[in-house]
């Protein structure tokens, strides 16, 4: 079957349906599906049955030749983008674009780009570079970053700080968090930029956390067998990557220092980190909130920390003199609990 055919639009449809958190219009008659999730939340695969919910049909036969099988995959193009388009008016944006995205791989970009727009507007700038096949080379640990295994010393400073990160007054309890060090009244010179990989594996990334300095790309492979839609609304770097299936992927550039929080449009539990710095010294915390420094120089640095709990980071001066130094560090737990909004913004299950 040619690509973007019946199944496969059908497949792509139904992943964005049955993610969407908003209400759906009635189901069709089922057809065909995609892998089944293990996840009690997530509503069955549907489809978005024609106005009137008139009563199923007969299947077609499927056209014969690659003409016949072309067309009728540009019917099914057609078909998604009424739906989107019923969608809109109904004011769920993000069903809507999901929809036109679903008939957009059947169709190509340059076939509707001159509607995307309608269906795009209030979403985070759209990455369209064309996706490239990438290896997979094993799972991705939890955390990564760190600039004393990123760039080693030769011969380490003399000076190592040890501390924790206490998250309102408690024990990190598992979640991840981050620390840099930057030199107070000396020049510093930051860290070479990184490539690094942020994948989609069993509908979770990987890592939770990423630590990567100003400049460096990080490259995001679909390692599932359904399709993802990584987005970020954060300041730091905003991006829509777009539908793409198992063994593709596509990369972000990271220009600017910031958190950039992660996130996939179909799937709400999903979600990821970026810590984008420009500090010479740097390094993802424990699960226990533990973190170390190994050759630091001594003197005055202003360190800043952070937590997934947090909203955002905090500063502090300490001083690190010859020999061994402990710190310990307090963050806020009052970031917003729950799913992360949709690439339009809108919390999840709103249907707006």
């Amino acid at each position: 079957m040619l690509p973007g055919s019946r199944g496969t639009v059908r497949a792509v449809a139904i992943v964005a349906l049955a993610a969407c958190g908003g209400s759906y219009p009635a189901a069709a008659a089922p057809g065909p599906t995609t892998e089944t999730t293990a996840a009690a939340t997530e509503p069955p695969p549907i489809e978005v049955a024609d106005a009137g919910d008139k009563p199923a049909a007969k299947p077609a036969k499927v056209p014969k030749g690659p003409v016949g099988q072309r067309a009728q995959a540009l019917r099914e193009a057609a078909d998604l983008l009424d739906k989107a388009q019923t969608a809109l008016d109904n004011g769920n944006k993000d069903l809507a674009e999901m929809l036109f995205s679903s008939a957009e791989l059947i169709s190509g970009p340059d076939a509707v780009a001159a509607i995307a727009p309608s269906f795009r507007e209030g979403a985070p700038p759209r990455v369209t570079t064309p996706t490239v096949k990438i290896e997979d080379k094993g799972a991705q640990p939890k955390a990564v970053g760190s600039s004393d295994d990123d760039e080693p010393d030769v011969k380490p400073a003399r000076g190592k700080l040890t501390g924790s990160v206490k998250v309102d007054g408690k024990g990190a309890g598992g979640v991840l968090g981050f620390v840099t060090l930057e030199p107070i009244g000396r020049k510093s010179k930051g860290r070479a930029p990184k490539q690094r990989v942020m994948e989609q594996r069993n509908r979770e990334f990987a890592p939770h956390v990423l630590a990567v300095p100003v400049g460096s790309t990080v490259t995001f492979p679909n390692f599932d067998s359904i399709f993802h839609n990584v987005f970020s609304r954060s300041d730091a770097s905003m991006f829509d990557l777009g539908l793409y299936k198992g063994g593709e992927a596509r990369e972000i550039k990271f220009e600017k220092e910031g958190i950039v929080r992660l996130g996939c449009n179909l799937h709400a539990n999903m979600s990821a980190y970026v810590v984008v710095v420009s500090a010479p010294h740097y390094v993802i915390t424990g699960d226990d909130g533990s973190f170390t420094f190994k050759s630091l120089e001594p003197g005055k640095y202003t360190l800043k920390a952070w937590s997934e709990k947090s909203k955002a980071p905090i500063t502090q001066v300490v001083t690190v003199k010859a020999g061994d130094n402990t710190v310990e560090v307090g963050v806020a737990a009052d970031a917003p609990a729950g799913p992360s909004p949709d690439k339009f913004g809108a919390a999840r299950g709103s249907g707006k």
